[in-house]
């Protein structure tokens, strides 16, 4: 593991301890600190810090969040507002987040092309690649499940990376038994993601490397052959 990314987890790590420790001591009646630094608006900074200080460019979302509603609610004061008529910019936020990740994104089940951008929303998609010069590319699943079939694929000779992105879904890749899977740049919070290929008697290949990074939250994954 390279030493930024152990010095991302350190942080992230010494994040939570910091907000757990803080919430124990003000459930303790310890820490007199203003009720705005407990609530649901600061819970997203956190998040979206430990995002950001992970490398995760998505964490600026829920930092962006929370900050625009302290800045609403406890700078501007304007408490008429409440959570019940802000709430459709949820689904203004994450359609934003759709469109920058996705510009064209179709659920055909088999597709020759060299880069992949599939995505699950509240749906199950398959997608069978049978590309002869795979390079990668993007799979989203967001209160779903993605199957990507690469059994047929070749890859690239160029740096092969999928970037992966997961909301409480969960995805599958089926890829060769001896390919070489890198997963070091994957984080997963509140999830998992395995590599469960039976691969005890295969040799894997050195020059046939594909990196998967990327986030998954409140999600899990799994490898399989």
């Amino acid at each position: 593991m390279a030493t930024n990314e152990v010095k991302q987890r350190n942080w992230a790590g010494i994040v939570l301890v910091i907000l757990g420790l803080a919430f124990l001591l003000r459930n303790l009646h310890l820490l007199p600190l203003p009720g705005v630094f407990f609530s649901w608006k600061a819970l997203l900074i956190v998040i979206g810090i430990v995002g950001i200080s992970l490398g995760k460019k998505e964490g600026l979302v829920p930092l962006l969040i929370g900050a625009l509603f302290i800045f609403i609610y406890d700078i501007l004061g304007l408490y008429y507002f409440s959570f019940r008529d802000l709430w459709p910019l949820a689904l203004v936020i994450v359609g934003i987040a759709i469109l920058m990740r996705h510009r064209s994104s179709s659920n055909n089940i088999q597709t020759d092309s060299n880069e992949i951008d599939g995505m699950a929303l509240f749906s199950g998609v398959e997608k069978q690649v049978t590309s002869n010069q795979f390079e990668g590319g993007k799979v989203t699943a967001i209160f779903g499940g993605i199957d990507v079939d690469l059994r047929a694929a070749t890859l690239s000779n160029q740096n092969n990376v999928v970037d992966l992105f997961t909301l409480f879904g969960g995805t599958e890749f089926r890829i060769p038994a001896d390919w070489t899977v890198n997963m070091s740049q994957l984080t997963v919070l509140f999830g998992s993601f395995e590599d469960k290929r039976n691969i005890a008697n295969t040799q894997t290949d050195p020059n046939k490397v594909l990196y998967i990074k990327g986030l998954i939250l409140f999600g899990g994954g799994e490898i399989s052959n």
